[in-house]
């Protein structure tokens, strides 16, 4: 299974975290990219944060292991993935480099953002989401 990298709802402590309940936690670490929030509508139930590609400013993230391909297909359901319609999908799953992660660990798998630019909030400038949605 491919280790893939975390940076919002599923990281420890969040509303979405239980779907990692079966993947290996390998440690933490940074990729590139920038993250933005995406606020609370009335269509949507809780705020997220929405991984772009640019600027490529530091991401902190955790890194996982699913166990296999049933959590795989439950994260791709939570981020609308679609992998044989990545044009309908609102994150592609995306390959990235992992920095300062866990010794050997240099790439993983990241879903990045590729909905509506107006469904964007404010940038995150500190690259941590987990610390924007505390100081909210």
């Amino acid at each position: 299974m491919p280790v893939l990298a975390v940076y919002g709802t599923l990281r420890r402590g969040q509303r979405n975290h239980p779907l990692l309940d079966r993947a290996e936690f390998l440690g933490t670490g940074a990729i590139r990219g920038t993250l933005h929030d995406v606020p609370r509508r009335p269509y949507r139930p809780y705020p997220y944060p929405a991984l772009l590609a640019e600027p490529p400013g530091l991401v902190h993230v955790e890194l996982y292991r699913p166990a296999d391909a049933e959590v795989l297909a439950a994260l791709d359901a939570l981020e609308h993935y679609f992998p044989d319609d990545e044009a309908r999908s609102q994150y592609a799953r995306r390959p990235v480099n992992v920095e300062d992660g866990p010794a050997g660990l240099e790439h993983a798998l990241a879903y990045f953002y590729q909905g509506p630019p107006e469904e964007l909030g404010e940038p995150i400038t500190d690259g941590d989401w987990v610390a924007f949605a505390e100081r909210r």
